[in-house]
């Protein structure tokens, strides 16, 4: 594991708590921004974790994530951070812009900071760098191999968490 991964995992361990639910955001059809989805897809096939693919709408899925009562939310989804293609980074609410254009209809910045106040649960973002994330374009290796990297640690995590 990269230095940079394990310095991650080590955010992602202190930031996991109580009921943890995973949020995979993004559009599969678009190249890398399937890369919420796929996180998503991996975690659940694993039985680990509460998950949710909530594509291109999470703000559509917070009665669902309501429903599930969560002490944290862990939304994942392609974000453009100035890293390289694959990066990985955990962001918090208010490292997101709140106004303007986003890949879904409202900013995800104002769905977590709706879910902190309405449930008291914590939010972040574990955001993956893309390189191409128009219609039709196919998930780079790169941004592949990081989904499965991370997919594996918060299996991981997870049954850390939960023993």
């Amino acid at each position: 594991m990269l230095k940079v991964e394990s310095e991650l995992f080590a955010r992602l361990t202190d930031r996991l708590r109580g009921r943890v639910i995973v949020v995979g955001v993004g559009d599969e059809r678009r190249g890398d921004d399937g890369a919420g989805p796929l996180i998503a897809g991996l975690v659940a096939e694993a039985g680990v974790w509460n998950v949710i693919d909530a594509g291109n709408c999470p703000e559509v899925e917070t009665w669902r994530i309501r429903e599930a009562a969560p002490d944290t939310v862990l939304f994942v989804d392609a974000v453009d951070f100035g890293g390289a293609p694959g990066d990985a980074a955990l962001l918090e609410p208010n490292d997101l812009r709140s106004q303007g254009f986003d890949t879904h209809r409202a900013p995800l910045r104002l769905t977590m900071l709706y879910l902190e106040s309405e449930l008291g649960c914590k939010c972040a973002l574990l955001a993956i760098q893309p390189r191409d994330v128009r219609d039709g374009a196919s998930m780079c290796e790169e941004v592949k191999s990081t989904c499965v990297r991370l997919a594996e640690g918060l299996r991981g995590l997870s049954e850390t968490h939960n023993s």
